[in-house]
């Protein structure tokens, strides 16, 4: 009979491997490590893998282990929860929101779901605290069809080891390491046995055989241990005791799998439906076994025990089988009728697992079935609900083909179609689910409307085809009672992004038409997001309350989605600092990839607002680049949009031109106003930094009109202080005051202190000489401002200016200084040559030259060498192939850079200024 495993106390031919391993125990043991074990399915990775965990045991170190399962990948953190589920005296001793985030992702216990970095943050502190007591070696079998939850687990975990007495050990198959990706992870190649220790271990196992038919064995298996037993196991051999006539026979063929398959054909009929049991099941709990095959489980694998096919723990709780290969031969073995049958009885014996319950009774049905089509729905909500949305996706798909309800059919695809867009960020599974759903009466669908709109509108901004899809959809459906899991809020929640894109009056009246019908909902609900984007001013104090409740739970809010739309609310009334550290671990959960997106935006602006600009514009940059690698072209366009406006304000003219130019291409052709604007919004600002308020003009009123803030626009509101400025400098009095008034008049002053600042700013900057002190003076005395550089400076900058036109000179001073401090900080070079400029005017000279010296720009020396030579600004923009514009507001910085105020200085200034640093040639 053959061995079913090594002699675990000396494995024939892997002295390399034990001494590696051996090290890597001493290390793991004391200051944490990671090594995974790759090589061909049978050539000895599991026995390694039981030598050093009985190597570690011996050292003393607690050993937990745990194996994938290919019948399981589709259940998120079925992995994890092998390795967890021994450490539930220690899960008991972690803080409150680490302990649910844990018990939720794993369907331990219930509440809303926990962002995948919540989850894995929780299991990392939970080894710790295991390892604090004695050294932890974690052991997993079959890495490559682990579920991908659990893998991101493993690799999350095993980066992160330093210092914390827990070693990873993992096991893959060489063919598969690609799916699993653990960068930096050291590995262990283990290599077939050389003939020389292939022939040892036939020996030491097989001595009864003549040498003539062990080399033959050793020919056919090709170093392959597991192989060699196995083959040498099946042999007869007929013959004298010299071996004449002697002939060798395997069992079914040469391969592995066939000869544990006839291994397992031997055994009792009672033994082999527990072991199709136990392959089916998973994780060897011998309770479920026992509830789904009846009593005796243990005396009923006794047989598969003693031929060394499982092994049962001590405790006889586990039963672990001894290679994944007699897991599979199992299930080979086995007939459709049979496989079916074991996953009815353990649906039944996981009545109370209504995931793991779903899952075994969709294998066991072959017919549609609503009953069970509706349990396997319900198992999809509650995966989803612990962050596990490709799980969800996966069996809402399955309900979908279990449904003998062509309605329902189509709900339960279009549902599994928008998780997998909008949570899992998978277009092209949602794409391939759509393509099923087919059929007039999709269109009347909400879940269908929801998930096609919501597909052509991220991926084409086609605004027009989605609004169409989802207000007819929303007309014609069911009061909201009849309603299943929340459809007309998905469905509105998609019809808000369309419409807010779009900002078009044809797409948000009819919008605006459906939220008046509705009740007050949560600040992240759709109903309070479309009312927030229709009119700012119209949000309430009350709403404005429990928006500020609602960022303040962020910090132990686990729901990816809640999070993200909160966080929507607050981008637009300034409250996204309070945000940040919820949005950053939905960002770094790479399971969410939909919702990193969005995140990605949030992080930009709230770095925008508060002067990162770097931060900002690498923010923004990051989520271009995954837009385009995801295909998510319309969130690309917002972190164009970001990048502008950083640009802008840094006086970078020619990369807020690119950015606004790429907006307007792709945003124009669609009629998305919204995103339109957004960019005006940026090349007014950057106009504005460079002096050019004609321009800047231009781009503001094609926002809106002066005096006019509409509704479902607010750049509108954001651009207002710029629309005010430009009007006043380019003579347009009247045109500023209005629109000054009618930023006041709308109340938005009361939302943040950014828009009061921006407003009392408008104000004080169209006021009458007599009251315009006292109007700056007040708006730069407003509380929390500071939060807001950029703003300050310009308030600033403005009041300054004023005074100086007055003939206020030495006060004028004192707050031009203030502004070209404020902007030096920030890095707004445009604004500070402003401000630079305005000092010098007050008759400030030496003190004036704050940056005079600075070392030019490659691009500003070069301009500022042709202007001295004479050359036209339109001969320089020829020459260096750019933009006469862009070449005057180079010339508007070196002047200040060089401490002059005419083109007639350059010479001499530049004959006067240091030697430059010389660029390295390539």
């Amino acid at each position: 009979m053959a061995g079913g495993g090594f002699d675990l106390t000396g494995l024939v031919g892997r002295d390399h491997e034990l001494a590696e391993l051996a090290t890597f125990l001493d290390t793991a043991g004391t200051d944490g490590a990671a090594i995974l074990l790759t090589g061909d399915p049978g050539v000895g990775k599991t026995a390694l893998l039981d030598a050093t965990a009985e190597l570690a045991v011996a050292k003393g170190t607690r050993v937990i282990r745990g194996s994938g399962v290919e019948y399981e990948t589709d259940i998120g953190f079925a992995g994890l929860h092998q390795l967890v589920i021994p450490l539930s005296r220690e899960l008991g001793r972690l803080p409150p929101p680490m302990r649910e985030a844990v018990e939720v992702a794993l369907g331990l216990g219930a509440g809303p779901a926990p962002s995948r970095i919540a989850v894995l943050n929780a299991a990392l502190s939970l080894f710790g605290e295991a390892a604090r007591e004695q050294p932890l070696l974690l052991v997993v079998d079959d890495l490559h069809v682990v579920d991908h939850a659990s893998r991101s687990a493993v690799g999350f975990v095993a980066r992160r080891l330093g210092g914390r007495r827990i070693g990873l050990l993992g096991a893959l198959r060489a063919e598969s390491s690609g799916s699993f990706q653990p960068t930096g992870l050291p590995e262990l190649e283990v290599v077939p046995l050389d003939d020389a220790n292939a022939l040892r271990l036939l020996s030491r196992r097989f001595a009864h055989l003549p040498r003539r038919v062990l080399l033959t064995v050793a020919r056919e298996a090709q170093g392959n241990p597991l192989a060699l037993l196995e083959f040498a196991g099946s042999t007869t051999v007929s013959g004298d005791r010299h071996g004449k006539r002697a002939e060798w026979a395997s069992g079914p063929g040469r391969d592995v799998r066939a000869l544990y398959g006839a291994r397992v054909a031997r055994l009792p009929h009672r033994t082999r439906d527990l072991l199709l049991l136990a392959a089916l099941e998973g994780s060897g709990d011998m309770r479920v076994l026992e509830a789904a095959g009846g009593p005796g489980g243990i005396e009923g694998l006794a047989p598969a025990e003693r031929d060394h096919l499982v092994k049962v723990a001590d405790n006889g709780r586990v039963v672990r089988f001894r290679h994944p290969l007699v897991r599979s031969a199992v299930v080979d073995g086995s007939t459709g009728e049979q496989r079916r049958s074991a996953h009815r009885r353990l649906a039944a014996a996981l009545a109370d697992q209504p995931e793991r319950r779903g899952d075994h009774l969709a294998k066991a049905t072959t017919v549609p079935d609503e009953a069970v089509a509706a349990v396997v729905e319900s198992a999809a909500w509650s995966g989803l609900r612990r962050g596990d949305a490709d799980g969800a996706t996966a069996r809402l798909r399955r309900a979908a083909e279990l449904s003998p309800d062509q309605a329902a059919r189509r709900r339960r695809l279009s549902q599994a179609a928008y998780v997998a867009a909008w949570v899992a960020g998978h277009l092209e599974i949602s794409h391939e689910i759509m393509r099923e759903v087919q059929g007039g009466a999709a269109a009347r669908s909400l879940s269908a409307a929801a998930a096609a709109g919501f597909l052509v509108l991220v991926t084409e901004g086609d605004a027009d085809t989605a609004h169409a899809l989802l207000i007819k959809a929303i007309e014609q459906a069911p009061v909201p009672s009849e309603l299943s899991r929340g459809e007309l809020e998905t469905a509105l929640f998609t019809l808000t992004l369309a419409s807010q894109y779009s900002g078009r009056q044809e797409h948000w009246r009819p919008l605006a038409d459906v939220l008046a019908r509705l009740p007050e909902a949560s600040p992240a609900a759709a109903v309070s997001l479309g009312r927030i984007h229709h009119d700012l001013g119209s949000v309430t104090d009350d709403m404005l309350r429990r928006l500020d409740e609602e960022i303040s739970r962020l910090r132990s809010q686990t729901d990816a989605d809640v999070v993200i739309r909160t966080a929507l609310a607050a981008s637009y009334l300034d409250r996204l600092p309070g945000c940040r550290e919820a949005v950053s671990r939905v960002i770094r959960d790479g399971g969410a990839v939909g919702s990193s997106m969005p995140g990605l935006m949030f992080l930009a602006l709230d770095d925008l607002y508060v002067g990162r600009w770097q931060s900002s514009a690498d923010a923004a940059a990051e989520l271009i680049a995954l837009c385009e690698e995801t295909g998510y072209r319309l969130f690309g366009q917002v972190g164009h949009y970001v990048a502008a406006m950083a640009a802008a304000q840094r006086g970078d003219l020619d990369v807020c031109r690119d950015h606004c130019e790429d907006i307007w291409g792709w945003s124009g052709p669609r009629g998305l106003r919204r995103l339109e604007n957004c960019a005006h919004q940026a090349a007014a600002r950057a106009a504005l930094g460079a002096a050019d308020f004609e321009t800047a003009f231009r781009h503001a009123t094609a926002i809106c009109a002066p005096g006019v803030l509409p509704p479902f626009n607010p750049e509108a509101v954001w651009s207002a202080p710029d629309l005010v400025e430009a009007a006043v400098r380019s003579g347009r009095h009247a045109e500023a005051r209005r629109h000054a008034d009618a930023l006041r008049d709308a109340g938005v002053g009361r939302l943040s202190s950014r828009l009061a600042l921006s407003s009392a700013t408008a104000t004080a900057m169209t006021s009458a000489p007599e009251v315009m002190a006292r109007c700056f003076e007040e708006a730069l005395g407003l509380p929390g401002i500071e939060q807001w550089p950029f703003e300050v400076g310009r308030a600033h900058l403005a009041y300054g200016e004023r005074l100086r036109r007055q003939g206020l000179n030495r006060d004028a001073r004192e707050q031009l200084a203030t502004a070209r401090s404020r902007f030096q900080e920030l890095g707004a070079r445009s604004w500070e040559a402003r401000a630079a400029a305005e000092l010098r005017a007050t008759g400030m000279t030496r003190s004036a030259r704050g940056t005079a010296g600075a070392i030019l720009t490659p691009q500003e020396l070069e301009v500022a060498r042709l202007a001295a030579a004479g050359l036209s600004n339109p001969q320089i923009a020829s020459r260096l192939f750019l933009s006469p514009r862009t070449v005057s507001s180079h010339l508007y910085r070196v002047f200040p850079k060089l401490g002059i105020t005419s083109r007639a200085a350059l010479r001499d200034a530049l004959e006067a200024l240091p030697p430059q640093p010389r660029a390295d040639r390539l």
